[in-house]
């Protein structure tokens, strides 16, 4: 038989007909489905911060400039994200609140067209010393799903890519999913949202927060050009 965890997590990764999603069981502590949206919810995200200026500096080597996303709204879409054109160049959107091990992550995001970090995923706390990052990098140099934290490398560093290797495949939606523990352990899944699982990241050691939420996109040292993400979930869920 299989756990009830097991059932918790499948549950995430359902699309009903209607087109809400079902959450995990648990407190619901942010939940945002971004294909009922016509605006950014300004309850929940900001799009312009000092923490946001701070966390672009400290994404990227030499220290990248935060650049105000330019964000549109559909049914299809959900929330889409571009903003990035040059080299060290980061946007996202932060949420407001901050979270508390332990807690899981369910994010849905569609790799539309870039040169880079087309999506990254970030969990920080307010000084940058404790992090996670979920990156989908089409750089040919730096193909892949990476995941980061303070016990990989810096936070302008990828990290390690997921296993088994993933190459992040433009038009396909993912379903990325991060744990994090009340020990400051935290595991990450990539999937689709059939949930089959593609890949996985596991020695990962964030540190226990608490955290923003931020849903960016980035370029590094990478050939320019825009980065075009469309978010259409995201939920922050207690066990």
């Amino acid at each position: 038989m299989k756990s009830r965890w097991f059932f918790c997590l499948l549950a995430s990764a359902l699309v009903i007909l209607s087109g809400e999603r079902l959450v995990a069981q648990g407190t619901t502590l942010l939940v945002d489905n971004f294909t009922k949206d016509s605006s950014l919810k300004t309850g929940l995200w900001t799009k312009n911060s000092t923490f946001l200026d701070s966390l672009a500096a400290a994404s990227s080597s030499p220290a990248a400039s935060f650049i105000i996303p330019h964000l549109t709204f559909g049914r299809s879409s959900g929330m889409q994200m571009t903003g990035p054109t040059e080299d060290y160049q980061t946007t996202a959107v932060q949420s407001l609140k901050t979270f508390t091990p332990p807690f899981t992550v369910v994010a849905y995001v569609t790799l539309t067209k870039g040169t880079a970090d087309i999506f990254e995923i970030f969990l920080a706390n307010s000084d940058l010393t404790q992090f996670l990052t979920v990156t989908a990098d089409v750089n040919p140099t730096y193909d892949g799903t990476w995941a980061d934290a303070p016990n990989l490398g810096a936070l302008w560093q990828l990290g390690e890519q997921f296993s088994p290797s993933i190459a992040p495949a433009l038009n396909t939606t993912y379903q990325v999913t991060i744990k994090v523990d009340a020990e400051g352990a935290a595991l990450a899944i990539v999937e689709n949202l059939a949930g089959t699982v593609f890949s996985t990241a596991s020695s990962l050691q964030p540190g226990t927060g608490s955290f923003y939420l931020v849903l960016g996109q980035r370029i590094g040292d990478a050939p320019a050009g825009s980065q075009i993400a469309d978010w259409s979930y995201v939920t922050v869920t207690t066990p």
